[in-house]
């Protein structure tokens, strides 16, 4: 089993050299980007590609850096992992928001409606049987794609701060987030937008209405990514969305997350490398403390498991996933188009 795997070899369920080259990498790529938006010789052609490049590797640096730190498995101590997590902050998330929406109700209630915030994340799109059906879902097959582009920009400018205003997230209640939190909240949301919004503005020869276009040009490709990956392991065709009764649900943990969870091109390293593991998402969700970076080699020993034992393991290639998920949006929809 996997425990055995990490014994027989003698290694280490954390961080690993490998792992922290990685990460290394793609903070280099990050700030190297950044700082090319400040050549004076730049073309607009320039300052998009480095938007761009900002975009897509904040999003990987997520996936692949502060996803296991907030998870606590990166370093065996905590406070560790806590430091290195404060990069998600530094690149416009709130990661205590998300330890909340992420950590204590995804990984908690995955896929169930009232416990799980994701999937009531999604503005007017039907991600769960559960939620109520209303008239425009019959359309989201056509708007969802689009909206799913914004999502990152959704997150950074509304998500944090709407939730830091509620008392209650899904079956949390009575929630008073501490004074420190709302400080590096501020502070933190305010050094991001300087430097990524405010700094081009004053530094470099771009207009307002430009800076403005690049900052969301940024984000929307950040966003494809980041829904993209976010999506294809749970809100397509086979995983299930159980309702609980009187807060709990039928299986074990271990079970429903098995039912509620799916890969997709498992075997692509590529894809691996990208998405810091996430498209081994199966092996994520029963093992969310183990680092990342040995998902590739776990996977084969929990799909031998689960074709030993009578479990359903459930895996798409990256192409069958996409399909699956505008399925997943069509027969939500409501609609026989």
């Amino acid at each position: 089993d996997v425990n055995k795997y990490f014994i027989d070899n003698n290694i280490s369920m954390y961080g690993n050299a490998k792992v922290f080259l990685k990460g290394g990498i793609l903070l280099s790529i990050y700030w190297i980007a950044y700082a090319f938006l400040f050549r004076p010789e730049n073309t607009f052609i320039n300052y998009a590609i480095s938007y761009i490049v900002i975009g897509l590797t904040g999003v990987m640096i997520v996936f692949n850096i502060v996803h296991d730190a907030s998870h606590n498995a990166l370093f065996r101590e905590k406070k560790y992992n806590k430091y290195v997590s404060y990069i998600g902050d530094l690149i416009g998330i709130n990661t205590y928001i998300w330890d909340i929406r992420h950590n204590i109700q995804h990984h908690t209630f995955t896929n169930i409606l009232g416990g799980d915030l994701i999937i009531e994340h999604v503005p007017l799109i039907r991600l769960s049987p559960h939620q109520q059906l209303n008239k425009y879902h019959r359309y989201q097959l056509f708007y969802a794609p689009v909206f799913y582009m914004f999502y990152s920009l959704y997150w950074v400018l509304v998500i944090d701060f709407k939730l830091f205003f509620k008392r209650e997230i899904c079956n949390l209640k009575n929630i008073s987030h501490p004074a420190a939190e709302w400080i590096k909240l501020i502070l933190f949301k305010g050094f991001y937008i300087f430097y990524i919004f405010i700094a081009p503005l004053i530094f470099t020869p771009l207009s307002f209405f430009q800076v403005l276009g690049l900052f969301i040009l940024m984000h929307l490709v950040a966003g494809t990514l980041l829904s993209t990956v976010a999506l294809l392991g749970h809100f397509v065709e086979g995983p299930v969305f159980p309702e609980s009764e009187d807060g709990l649900i039928e299986n074990s943990w271990s079970e429903h997350e098995l039912e509620a969870t799916m890969d997709f091109a498992p075997e692509s390293k590529i894809i691996n490398w990208i998405t810091g593991g996430l498209n081994t998402h199966v092996a994520h969700h029963l093992f969310p403390k183990m680092c990342h970076i040995h998902y590739y080699k776990v996977t084969p020993i929990i799909r031998e498991y689960c074709q030993s034992n009578g479990y359903d393991y459930k895996k798409e290639n990256f192409k069958g996933a996409l399909s699956s998920h505008l399925r997943h949006l069509k027969s939500l929809s409501g609609s026989s188009l």
